[in-house]
C-alpha cells in the first residue's frame, strides 16, 4: 500500500481537529501553477484545476485564503478561529497568468514572494538551469563526478532524466560560488550548448499582482541558501531584494520567504534590520499569537497532498493536510532517511 492510500484511509477515520476557536493561522506554500496535463521534468507546483479546487474549498469552509500580513493582523488582534494564508514563492509568470485570476474570481488573496534580482536580470533560477541541462544534454547518458561521488545513468527517457535530476539536486545545496561551479561542471559533462529561458514574471506582471489586491513580499535577490552565506552577504540579499521591489512596484514590503527554507540567526537579524515585519520558513506547523514573527511555520500543500487514490481532488484529504494530520508520519520518514 502506497503513502497516498495510507493517508486516504486515515483521513476517513480520523476526527477533525479544527473545532477550536482559538486564533490560529496556517500558511500554505506553493511555487508554480501549471496548465492541466502539463508535466515538466521538474514539477515545482500544482495544476490549475487543483489550485482552483483548493481555493474553492477554503472559501467554502470560511478559512480564506488570505495574505500572510492579513492573517498576522488577525492573530495580533485576537480574532478567533482558524484561517489559511496562501503563498507563492519565486515569482513565476504563471502565478500572474493562472493563480491571480483564480484568486480574484473567488474573492481570495495570497502573498507572492519575488526573487527580485533574477527578475531584474531575466535569469532562470538555478534549479531550472539544471533541469534544462538534463533535458537538452548532448549525450544520451550522465557520467559526472561531484564531491567524490560518480553520477551515472541513461538520459533517454523522461523517467531517466527525472531520476538523474533528483540525484544531482542533492549536491547543489551549497554556497553560490560553489553551486555555480558545480552547475558549470555538470553542463560540461552533458555537453549542453543552450541556456534555460527565464520563466519568472516581468516587473509589469508583478505590478498586476499589486493591482489585483495581492500582497507582494521578498525572496532575496538571487535565491541562495542563506545559511551558507556570511552576515554581510545575507544583509545584501535580503535588504537588496526589499529595496528593489519597493522601487519597482512602489509598495512597502512586509514579509520574506527564506529560499529553500534555509536560515540562521543572521538571516533573522538581516530581515528585521531591513524593516520587514515577518518571515516564513518551510517548517511544518501552525501559527498563533505567540509564534516568532521571523520564524513562521508553513505547510506544503502540493498536488499529491490533495488527491485521493482515484487521482481526483479530495476535500477530506486536503483538510486533513491543513490540520497537520500527517506531520508525525512525514517527520518519522525524514528521521528514518537521515
Amino acid at each position: 500500500m502506497n503513502g497516498r492510500a495510507v493517508r486516504w484511509l486515515w483521513s476517513l477515520v480520523r476526527p477533525s481537529r479544527d473545532g477550536a476557536r482559538e486564533p490560529k493561522l496556517t500558511i500554505v506554500r506553493h511555487h508554480r501553477v501549471y496548465p492541466d496535463g502539463y508535466h515538466p521534468l521538474y514539477r515545482l507546483g500544482v495544476s490549475e484545476s487543483v489550485l482552483r479546487q483548493q481555493v474553492a474549498m477554503l472559501r467554502a469552509l470560511d478559512l480564506g485564503p488570505l495574505g500572510v500580513s492579513e492573517g498576522l493582523e488577525r492573530l495580533t488582534s485576537g480574532a478567533p478561529g482558524h484561517k489559511v494564508a496562501m503563498t507563492f514563492d519565486d515569482g513565476y509568470a504563471d502565478n500572474v497568468e493562472r493563480a491571480l485570476p483564480i484568486l480574484a474570481a473567488a474573492g481570495g488573496r495570497a502573498t507572492f514572494y519575488l526573487t527580485a534580482g533574477l527578475i531584474e536580470a531575466r535569469q532562470a533560477p538555478w534549479w531550472d538551469r539544471v533541469a534544462h541541462a538534463l533535458e537538452h544534454a548532448g549525450r544520451g547518458e550522465l557520467d559526472w563526478t561531484c564531491e567524490g561521488r560518480r553520477f551515472q545513468g541513461p538520459l533517454r527517457a523522461p523517467g531517466d532524466r527525472r531520476q538523474a535530476l533528483a540525484a544531482v539536486l542533492r549536491v547543489l545545496r551549497v554556497g553560490p560560488a560553489e553551486q555555480e561551479a558545480r552547475i558549470a561542471s555538470l553542463r560540461g559533462a552533458l555537453s549542453v550548448e543552450t541556456e534555460a529561458r527565464c520563466e519568472l514574471a516581468t516587473w509589469p506582471q508583478c505590478r498586476a499582482l499589486v493591482e489585483g489586491g495581492m500582497e507582494v513580499g521578498a525572496h532575496t535577490l538571487t535565491h541562495p541558501f542563506l545559511d551558507r552565506l556570511g552576515e554581510a552577504e545575507q544583509r545584501h540579499e535580503i535588504g537588496g531584494s526589499v529595496q528593489r521591489i519597493e522601487e519597482r512596484l512602489g509598495i512597502e514590503v512586509a514579509g520574506l520567504a527564506y529560499p529553500g527554507g534555509a536560515f540562521d540567526p543572521h538571516s533573522v537579524a538581516a530581515a528585521s534590520a531591513s524593516g520587514l515585519r515577518y518571515a516564513v520558513t518551510t517548517l511544518a506547523g501552525d501559527n498563533d499569537s505567540s509564534s516568532p514573527r521571523f520564524e513562521l511555520k508553513r505547510r506544503g500543500f502540493d498536488e499529491g497532498m490533495c488527491l485521493g487514490p482515484d487521482g481526483r481532488f479530495s476535500r477530506r484529504l486536503a483538510r486533513a493536510e491543513l490540520e497537520g494530520a500527517f506531520d508525525g508520519l512525514r517527520r518519522a520518514r525524514r528521521e528514518a532517511v537521515a
